[in-house]
């Protein structure tokens, strides 16, 4: 009984939410920084969540197992899992989390791996399928029959329209890195929250759409998800060309942060963008060559049954 991924993709807003939303609440870190070193922290917030979902996730993958539902089981999966929940922690809980209060460069980074590196593994590992096989078998029969119901399923596609996923994507990204938005999150600890979860989640339907997960049925076409994610990649390269040419600083909320950094606040801007550049356009250049490198394989996996087809037709007639 396993679903599409792209059907489960709103789960971890459940399974995820304050582990994506946390910033700054932490506890005073001792017992992190002693056990992992300086500037680590062990906020509840995100270390709660991720543990519990870490352990429905290997609850979910013993009851595959024991089930011998072998589809669900691979190392590939599993580590994609396990590389996503770590991109977490290392975005929220890492001495990253404690620049990005400083640096403007270090936010970007750390917006980054919430929406181009944790949420495609997510994707990638089919966390959805193992989380459903972790419900025992009755309830997991009554959530599928929810999960297909006519109602659900008709809201869920309008949400998940590519286009409508693509608009939502970039106009998160664009939106929250505009030097209004953006000053007003880091101001508002509440907004900060919903500026984390619209990345998170939003990332998650987009990736969902473009690259499913192994095994799983695509939404889109090759050729239109390689569209989808070309006319991102430009989307999301004018904001950095922006902080890169303007004349004057856009985010004056990290003016007393970048002192202690020994850095401007023209150069703080000016190393963002250029990180919005380039390895998020490598991050897109990377989806893109897999969607390419799909395409080509089912292309000659269709002309390869083509051929056997007219073998045998060939046989039979001249048999």
């Amino acid at each position: 009984m396993q679903l599409s991924v792209s059907r489960w993709l709103l789960a971890p807003a459940l399974v995820f939410p304050a582990a994506a939303a946390a910033h700054g609440s932490a506890p005073p870190p001792c017992l992190a920084e002693n056990v992992l070193g300086p500037g680590w922290t062990l906020d509840a917030l995100t270390v709660i969540p991720l543990a519990l979902a870490t352990g429905w996730y290997a609850l979910g993958l013993r009851r595959a197992i024991s089930d011998h539902r072998s589809e669900l089981i691979s190392p590939r999966r599993t580590t994609a899992f396990a590389a996503g929940m770590l991109v977490i922690i290392a975005a929220l809980e890492s001495p990253l989390d404690r620049m990005s209060e400083d640096l403007f460069c270090a936010h970007m980074v750390q917006h980054l791996m919430l929406m181009l590196a944790a949420p495609p593994l997510l994707v990638a590992s089919d966390c959805m399928s193992i989380f459903l096989r972790a419900f025992p078998a009755g309830l997991r029969k009554r959530i599928v029959r929810f999960w297909r119901s006519a109602g659900f399923a008709g809201a869920y596609q309008a949400v998940m329209h590519p286009l409508f996923v693509f608009a939502v994507f970039n106009g998160a990204f664009v939106f929250w890195h505009a030097p209004g938005p953006y000053q007003w999150a880091l101001r508002n600890n509440a907004l900060h929250i919903t500026e984390h979860l619209s990345f998170f989640i939003s990332s998650l339907m987009f990736w969902s759409v473009v690259l499913p997960a192994p095994g799983h049925r695509r939404r889109l076409g090759h050729g239109p998800a390689l569209l989808l994610i070309v006319a991102t990649a430009v989307l999301s390269g004018l904001p950095g060309a922006l902080m890169i040419f303007a004349p004057r600083p856009l985010y004056p909320g990290h003016a007393d942060g970048v002192v202690k950094w020994g850095m401007t606040l023209m150069q703080d801007q000016q190393l963002a963008g250029l990180i919005m550049w380039i390895p998020a356009g490598g991050a897109y250049v990377l989806a893109a060559a897999l969607v390419f490198l799909g395409w080509l394989g089912e292309a000659e996996a269709r002309a390869l049954r083509a051929s056997r087809r007219a073998a045998s037709l060939q046989r039979f007639t001249s048999g």
